[in-house]
């Protein structure tokens, strides 16, 4: 009989320590879910983010394009708008390479490294940028001579 009390009682101490080590274990699993789920959440906002930072980068890209096909030389837009003058001619040049080339299902043009509106991302990509040109009232794209 003393022998089965204490394998009872040898039991229930088992028993006991299973449960608080589950317990234990229970709690960092929840740790490790609330993690992994402000982990994905944040992404998705950043996912988000990046798409309508690619929507503004367009709409500068296209204001850009506006000004020179009103006829401002590239130095009076990019004084005009506080950029730099290379950057104005990049969006000119893609714009008229845009313009060659036929239109594909997507009008996204990736950025040179030198321009401020590539962005980093984790994976190491580089973010695009479309150019949308609208024609001068002859109906091209003006072109300035001092590039």
């Amino acid at each position: 009989m003393a022998r089965t009390n204490r394998q009872i009682d040898a039991r229930e101490r088992a028993r006991s320590a299973r449960l608080r080590l589950d317990a234990e274990r229970d709690k960092r699993d929840r740790l490790i879910e609330e993690a992994a789920a402000k982990y994905y959440t944040a992404g998705d906002e950043r996912d988000e983010l990046a798409t309508k930072l690619q929507a503004l980068d367009e709409r500068m890209d296209a204001t850009v394009q506006d000004l020179l096909n009103l006829g401002e030389t590239p130095s009076r837009v990019a004084v005009l708008l506080g950029i730099e003058a290379r950057e104005v001619r990049r969006i000119r040049r893609d714009a008229e390479r845009e313009q060659r080339t036929p239109h594909s299902t997507s009008s996204h043009k990736e950025p040179e490294e030198d321009s401020p509106l590539v962005h980093s991302h984790p994976q190491g990509q580089k973010g695009s940028t479309a150019v949308h040109t609208a024609p001068n009232a002859l109906g091209s794209a003006d072109e300035d001579s001092s590039t």
